[in-house]
């Protein structure tokens, strides 16, 4: 019976040999045999082999830069690519119809977020997907180092093959036909491969190149998704040894080891058969593809963007793959010696014989390896549609025989052994003609110089403009601190992407609550951002965003020394901002500073004129009339109340009973303002300490200190009484300044100044809390603080100052706005400024700098200073001055520069918003009052689609400057009565389109 089931083993495995040999199977055409160790595969010979995924490049590349990293490429590949057993497989693929898939792949933690925070933006998402995917081309690039037997001396192949035959018979492993033959790998080979990936992978890092070695199971995700995309889902991963077996069901087992062990991986990787359909053409599932090979190497070596660009133009899929074996001169005996012999009679062959010395003498005298090249590239059609497939065949072959004058064919003899020769790691065996040239000129040919993001999702996504996809994450552990800059000229786009980013931030991934952002604006620029996240919020949310235009009247007032729930003094950070605020309100107006010792007086005042206030001071006395709410609580919970009750004790009240809000508004009344400031500055304390200090104008500090406190009660009512102007409990808040923050005279100056002070205040007082602050709190009041505070440290925080150069005349904002780009990082604060040139920013904002957004690059000489400021290489330099423009048909294309902890990241970037999100966060003047009167009248989302769809572009300015035009020739003039008329008539329009619209839909 053992002879009987020794045989048929035999003949098993013979056939099974036989099978492969042949290929008569698809499994048959690939060499993969199994996992060796987490980043290693095996081949059917032992081979060992690991895939690298190339992301791309951190900055832009021009001539210098790539030769450069190319002589680096090549140094690092030298030693190895001069010894035989060593294959690189290059693999790049080109492809529109899957980047839907990538961009919503991209997108899915923002996506994610938005369902998490009940935010409706389907539409928004829906249509930036449809949007983008116009524009932009999903790419892959892949490097597959193999080491092969051939880098073995003889003896130690022949040890190792009879150590394995040992474990074999010592252990009687059967024959492994139809599973992952888990001892296939050559043990000797393991130290040489891992050396080889370790040493390219940290060496293209060090080049300035993203790229991560794979781990077994995403690398062959990546082989089947280059078999057979359409029949591969994103979360489908092979069975390799280490896994979990399903065993088969005893009744259908076949007494095989195939019953428990991992199935086979050729088959796992080509899950379905294909049919040569001719010589050129195969089909794989539901698509045919055809190959192009070049059989003679370039007479004119170019960069593959030439290549590229010949393609791009032609919007085609494909792919390419080069396979370049080591030592090439090995394989060039034969041919050496067949032309040596038909030199005499041959001009030809001694042509070949010249060649083949030129390439010995490279070898042995200089630094540059000779390699074995075969290039192979596909473009593919739907099954059956021959006469696309056709098509694209033939502007694939003609874009590479333009790519330095090659030479292709598209027959091999068995097309999909051509097909399986540009898949990625399938096969060893690239059936292209051989070609014998230098490795230097062969990295020249190379996919490798793509932009890459070092950001794999984000909640916006730019794009390069050749149409790469490049994601972006605001806020992300990729940088250290997050201070970002932008700057353009008005018109440039600077306020609309900077309200792109503000919506990414409210869509981070991970985030359970909305971010808490603080915009200080200048006009409406970020009332579009409000209404659209109010608008996709649930009734119950909506009061979490705001928009106020902030005006000097005392419904707005915000007194500047209102504590924390229940507190008697003000956190350390809250002092501090104090002590800048009073100091800039006695800057004398058009002094850069205030006088010598104002600000450790201004430290001393604050300290004295809050323990007045407090329970053991003369605090406040709680007076009935003062908050019909507050006295209608009290009523409801029974707090009685005598002529001596202070609003403190009303504030414990309240709060004791469980009503926190009610708490807050009470202690407003308990809280001191900037007119008890006057008084306080000469209570004796501070009078032995600063009495006798004398100004420059010969008036002592005090006086000069109460007279100025005094002059800013009268000039800025806002800031001198109780706070009546309440945020709530909004996150998301913008505040206009336009009508407070004038600019002009040195008093405009001042109240800019003030102002923009006090906006940051209000918003973000809260920002800057840390724990052991709630140990300085009373008691009572700690663990409500303590869940507080941790919420916030927890939230993604964003402080956004517009128009910064309001600020160049004041020092105090500047000041504080340094500090908290300096503490920012502990209390993950993000900070934006954005402005119209480099020279409105502080020499250390701009070393604070994280993220540079270039959103127009201006006259000559501001495009010397930003090259200089910020290191960019010749090749930016020359991008910005030729590229950057602002908005364009396809977006606003800018230079940005990202400090992440990967390094410096400089790229080339367009932001292309779909015509929803463009109307949303729209900031021009006349589009903002169409889109507004429109959200009255039906409503903000119709208004959007409705926009959208009339104008794609994004704004009606060109339809309203034709209309402006003919209202010129027919009236002889236009004023700005004019001008409201035909905006007006433009709003009419649009209503009237859109209610026969739906009354058309009804009917």
């Amino acid at each position: 019976m053992s002879l009987f089931t020794g045989a048929t083993d035999f003949l098993n495995s013979f056939l099974s040999w036989m099978s492969t040999s042949l290929r008569q199977t698809t499994a048959s055409y690939s060499d993969l045999q199994t996992a060796d160790s987490p980043n290693v595969l095996v081949n059917h010979d032992g081979s060992l082999l690991s895939l690298i995924r190339v992301d791309g490049v951190k900055s832009l590349i021009g001539r210098e830069e790539f030769d450069q990293i190319q002589l680096g490429f090549q140094q690092t590949l030298q030693t190895t690519m001069s010894q035989a057993g060593h294959t690189i497989q290059v693999y790049f693929n080109y492809n529109k119809d899957e980047v839907k898939g990538e961009i919503t792949d991209i997108l899915s933690t923002a996506q994610a977020t938005a369902e998490r925070l009940s935010l409706r933006l389907e539409d928004l998402f829906a249509e930036r997907i449809r949007h983008l995917s116009r524009y932009c081309a999903h790419e892959e690039t892949y490097i597959v180092l193999c080491t092969g037997l051939k880098s073995l001396t003889g003896e130690q192949l022949k040890r190792a093959n009879k150590e394995k035959q040992q474990v074999i018979k010592d252990k009687k492993v059967p024959p492994f036909r139809t599973t992952q033959n888990i001892l296939a790998a050559v043990p000797d080979l393991r130290e040489t491969h891992d050396s080889f990936v370790r040493s390219v992978v940290n060496d293209f890092q060090q080049y300035g190149l993203i790229v991560a070695l794979l781990e077994v199971h995403d690398a062959v995700h990546a082989i089947r998704r280059s078999v057979d995309s359409d029949f591969t889902a994103p979360d489908w991963k092979p069975v390799l040894p280490g896994d979990k077996i399903t065993i088969k069901d005893l009744k259908s087992a076949t007494g095989e080891i195939s019953d428990v062990l991992w199935p086979s991986l050729a088959k796992q990787i080509i899950p379905r058969d294909a049919e040569n359909i001719d010589l050129r053409t195969v089909r794989i599932g539901d698509l045919d593809y055809t190959t192009v090979f070049i059989d003679l190497f370039p007479k004119e070596i170019q960069t593959f963007v030439r290549l590229f660009s010949r393609t791009l133009q032609t919007q085609i899929p494909w792919r390419i793959s080069f396979s370049i074996e080591s030592d090439g001169l090995g394989y060039s005996q034969v041919r050496s010696t067949m032309a040596s012999v038909l030199s005499v009679t041959s001009a030809q062959n001694r042509l070949i014989t010249d060649s083949l010395k030129l390439l010995q003498y490279i070898n042995l005298n200089t630094d540059d390896a000779v390699v074995r090249l075969r290039v192979a590239a596909s473009t593919w059609a739907p099954t059956g549609d021959e006469r696309l497939l056709r098509a694209r065949a033939s502007m694939l072959t003609k874009a590479i025989q333009g790519w330095g004058s090659c030479d292709t064919s598209e027959i091999s003899g068995d097309a999909f052994e051509g097909a399986v020769s540009t898949m990625l790691a399938v096969s060893q065996n690239n059936v292209a003609n051989p070609s014998i040239a230098p490795l230097s000129d062969v990295l020249y040919m190379l996919p490798l110089f793509r932009p890459a993001s070092p950001w794999q999702h984000g909640a916006i996504l730019f794009r390069s403009p050749d149409g790469k996809p490049w994601p972006y994450h605001p806020g992300s552990s990729q940088q250290t601190t997050w201070i970002d800059l932008f700057y353009a000229r008005p018109g440039s786009g600077k306020s609309v992407l900077s309200n792109a980013i503000n919506l990414a931030v409210c869509l981070s991934p991970g985030i359970m609550r909305l971010p808490r952002i603080s915009i200080i604006d200048i006009g409406p620029s970020s009332s579009g951002l409000i209404t659209l996240l109010k608008d996709a919020l649930p009734l119950n949310q909506k009061h979490l965003v705001a928009h106020h235009r902030l005006r000097m009247r005392a419904e707005y007032a915000i007194n500047p020394f209102d504590t924390q729930l229940g507190c008697r003094y003000p956190a350390p950070p809250e002092r501090s901002f104090l002590v800048n605020f009073l100091s800039l309100l006695v800057t004398p107006i058009g002094s850069d500073k205030a006088y010598d010792g104002v600000s450790d007086m201004a430290g001393l005042v604050i300290d004295e004129l809050y323990k007045a206030f407090a329970d053991d001071g003369k605090p406040n006395v709680y007076a009935l009339g003062m908050s019909e709410v507050t006295d209608g609580i009290l009523e409801e919970i029974g707090f009685v109340r005598d002529a001596q009750t202070t609003w403190w004790e009303v504030t414990d009240a309240l709060f004791n009973a469980g009503f926190p809000h009610e708490a807050a508004l009470a202690q407003r009344f308990a809280m001191p303002v900037l007119a008890d400031v006057a008084a306080i500055c000469r209570i004796p304390a501070i009078q032995d300490l600063y009495g006798k200090i004398s100004t420059p104008t010969n008036e002592d500090l005090i006086h000069a200190f109460a007279r100025m406190i005094s002059s800013a009660v009268r000039e800025y009512p806002i800031i001198a009484q109780t706070t009546r102007f309440d945020l709530g409990e909004a996150k998301v808040v913008a505040l206009d300044l336009d009508e407070v923050a004038r600019s002009g005279g040195d008093a405009a100056n001042r109240q800019t100044a003030v102002m923009y002070m006090l906006a940051r205040y209000v918003m973000a007082r809260h920002y800057f809390l840390i724990e052991d602050n709630v140990a300085d709190m009373p008691e009572a009041y700690r663990s409500y603080h303590q869940a507080r505070i941790a919420e916030i440290r927890e939230d993604p925080k964003r402080i956004v100052l517009d128009e910064f150069h309001r600020t160049s005349k004041a020092q105090a904002v500047r000041d504080q706005v340094v500090q908290d780009m300096r503490e920012g990082r502990k209390w993950k604060v993000q900070i934006a400024l954005l402005s119209q040139s480099l020279e409105d920013f502080d020499e250390v904002m701009v070393e604070f700098a994280t993220s540079i957004f270039i959103m127009e690059a201006g006259p000559e000489q501001a495009v010397q200073k930003t090259a200089k400021v910020f290191g960019l290489t010749n090749t930016a330099r020359q991008a910005l001055k030729s590229r950057v423009h602002g908005p364009g048909e396809g977006g606003a294309t800018f230079l940005a520069q990202f400090a992440t902890k990967g390094g410096m990241n400089t790229q080339l970037l367009t932001s292309t918003l779909g015509p929803i999100e463009l109307w949303a966060l729209n900031t021009s003047a006349e589009d903002v009052n169409i889109r507004n009167a429109l959200y009255q009248k039906i409503g903000p989302r119709q208004a959007r689609k409705l926009l959208a769809q009339q104008f794609p572009g994004g704004s009606a300015t060109k339809t309203l400057e034709d209309m402006y035009a003919d209202f010129k020739e027919d009236a002889g003039f236009l004023d700005d009565t004019g001008k409201d008329s035909v905006v007006k008539k433009l709003i009419d329009d649009l209503l009237k389109q859109f209610y026969s619209a739906e009354g058309n839909k009804q009917t």
